[in-house]
This record gives C-alpha cells, structure tokens and sequence, in this order.
C-alpha cells in the first residue's frame, strides 16, 4: 500500500514485483465519511473473506445523517465559530482552511470554520493577528501536535499569548480524542469522531448520546470487537481530554 499522490513510488513497486495498491486521502474532496467507506470498499475487494462494505457505510452514514438531522436548522448567525489547530510549536502554528479535513468537519458539524477563507491546499500557516481577528469560540486541537488545551490557557508554547481568544477565555479548548489514529484524518473512529465533535460543539443538542456507550456499541456491531473495561476506561480519558 501506497500514497497515491506518489505515483513513482507505485511504479517502482510494481518494477520490483510488488502488487501495490494507491490509496488516496484526498481524492473525495476530505470528506471523511466518503474516504473511510472506499478504503473499505478497496479493502474488502482485497480481503473478501473480511468484507465490511456493508457495515461500515450503513453504520458512517446512520451517524451522518443523526447529526444533520440535529443541527441543520441552526441560523447561519448562531453557528458556532471554530478553528482547529493542526499542528503547534514555538515557530509553527496550522490550520485547515477550505481544502482540508477541518472544513468538512466544521460543515459535517454545523460550525463554521473561521479559517475557511484560506484556500491553501492541506494545511496553511497562520498567526495571532488573524486568530485574534477571527476571534473562535471554540478550538479543537488535532493528534498532529501534542499541545493540549492547557498550552493555550496557560500560554506555554513560545511567546503566543491566547488569553483574549473567546474560546480560551470560556475554556472551550479542546483536544480531539485518539483512537485507533489520528481522529481529524479518515479511520475507522471517524463515525465516532464526527459524533464526539458534534456533541462538543452543540452539548444540548446531543445531551442524550453516551460516547463511550457508542463507542462501545460501534466496536461491537462493525468489528466484533468487544471493548475491555481498560480500553473503556482509555475511552473516557481521551473524550475528556
């Protein structure tokens, strides 16, 4: 298995007998529900005996449409205004603008993106001035840096200060959960994700949905997976975080 977008690579595999298989993160446009379901549509063509086609696309599009279903009626003006910091240190601060996972999450959610002006593909620099410009009243830090909520309120990386941020001063900050990988990318914790970010967003809107009972049941229904009492214990951290 290869990167797609390194299509001398793919050919220096198959010249050295290798049947290499192009997988693709961006081909549908970081529509993370769309991606997770033709992975597994690919690799169920290469593991029949393992197909979860079926399963894994009714199951992502089941928690798709419960989320629009809940927050497609909110006004334009009410929307939550979210920025997601995808990678930070004292020289380097990312985003997502237009062209990356966070602005399908933000739409798939029902936030607006602050950030969506930049149409930079992939991920695109950016500093205090805009962030305090655009002024976010939430943050959602990806798994591509291992900064945490603290590192804005306490303001402990490099000389950046977030204090006046609206998200920071109402301590809405907040790390996306680690599963089986990063969660901003397509993975199999993505239904979950989508769902997690949702609820973070909008709490009284999802008030009755228990991530760890859905996580739980997710693991069990797609993968025959039964979660033990550690791992759910490790669920419940990482929603918190």
């Amino acid at each position: 298995f290869y990167n797609a977008s390194r299509k001398e690579l793919g050919e220096q595999l198959r010249q050295a007998g290798f049947p290499a298989v192009a997988i693709s993160v961006n081909k549908w446009e970081y529509n993370c529900i769309e991606t997770l379901n033709n992975w597994i549509a690919l690799l169920s063509q290469l593991f029949p005996d393992n197909d979860k086609t079926e399963i894994v696309s009714n199951y992502s599009n089941k928690i798709y449409d419960l989320v629009q279903e809940r927050v497609r009626d909110i006004p334009d003006d009410q929307r939550e205004q979210a920025f997601f910091l995808f990678q930070y240190s004292e020289t380097n601060l990312l985003t997502s603008g237009k062209l990356f996972f966070g602005q399908w999450w933000a739409d798939a959610i029902g936030v607006k993106n602050v950030a969506e002006e930049l149409t930079t593909d992939n991920s695109v620099a950016v500093n205090m001035e805009q962030i305090y410009a655009w002024n976010p009243e939430l943050i959602f830090i990806t798994n591509f840096t291992t900064a945490d909520a603290d590192a804005l309120y306490n303001n402990t990386v490099g000389t950046y200060n977030w204090s006046v941020v609206d998200a920071v001063e109402n301590q809405r900050v907040y790390k996306m959960p680690l599963g089986m990988y990063r969660s901003y990318t397509p993975g199999v914790d993505t239904p979950i994700t989508l769902l997690w970010l949702a609820q973070t967003a909008y709490p009284e809107r999802f008030a009755d949905i228990d991530i760890v009972a859905a996580t739980q049941k997710y693991y069990l229904e797609v993968f025959g997976i039964e979660l033990t009492e550690a791992q759910r214990k490790q669920t419940e951290i990482t929603t918190l975080l």
